[in-house]
């Protein structure tokens, strides 16, 4: 399964980077206004590129200091989804199961200040393994680990592009957990930088087709059917 947008929030994450970015890039530069930055933002979510391909106050020095910033505060800012935590420590009990996730090294402290790296079989993130979905090999570690066929692995996540079709290029099934916005804003971010974020966001989790089973959040997952389709 993945963490982010599954076990907890990406947004306060992604949120206090892009309100310390701008802050920093106004302190570099007082030229900057936030309807700049608004637009930057929105270029760099929808035209696929990395940061190392486009131009942009988001590939600049001061987005690389905020990041640095933000995994500082990983603990501070990590906000689990109501109910995920019991989800996924009952999902454990009855079957292997597994966190295959981008996530920088900050994320295996979360997981194990909340219990969790006790009860999952292996925690599975791509700064440690050197490869990031959507590449299908990282699930494909966790496939190895667990020693179990593509079938028998049920891939949950909120993303299609990163969950859904690399599970459906291996024969994987997957799950789908819907968005929702149930995390407290950090303090200090800009109400239009948020409104303009959440708009982005909406973008990048459309849901998949009707053949792709959806879930409300992981603690649904937990108490349905669906979970007894295989290892997760």
């Amino acid at each position: 399964m993945d963490v982010g947008g599954v076990i907890y929030y990406d947004e306060p994450f992604e949120l206090a980077w892009l309100q310390g970015t701008f802050d920093l890039a106004v302190t570099a530069d007082p030229s900057v206004t936030l309807r700049d930055f608004i637009e930057d933002t929105e270029r760099f979510y929808l035209d696929g590129k990395t940061p190392a391909e486009r131009p942009g106050i988001l590939s600049s020095a001061a987005a690389d200091e905020s990041w640095v910033r933000v995994r500082r505060a990983w603990r501070e800012l990590a906000q689990e989804i109501p109910g995920s935590i019991a989800a996924v420590t009952a999902l454990a009990r009855e079957m292997p199961t597994t966190v295959v996730a981008n996530q920088p090294p900050e994320c295996a402290d979360v997981l194990a200040e909340w219990g969790l790296t006790a009860v999952l079989e292996t925690v599975v993130l791509d700064c440690f393994e050197g490869v990031a979905k959507p590449d299908p090999r990282l699930l494909g570690i966790a496939l190895a680990r667990l020693g179990l066929p593509p079938g028998e692995l049920l891939v949950v996540g909120n993303r299609v592009d990163h969950d859904v079709a690399p599970a459906r290029s291996l024969g994987c099934p997957a799950v789908f957990v819907l968005p929702e916005d149930g995390y407290r804003r950090p303090p200090g971010v800009h109400p239009d930088l948020t409104r303009a974020y959440r708009a982005l966001r909406a973008v990048r989790t459309v849901p998949p087709g009707d053949d792709v089973p959806r879930v409300a959040s992981l603690a649904d997952l937990a108490a349905s059917p669906l979970a007894r389709l295989g290892a997760l």
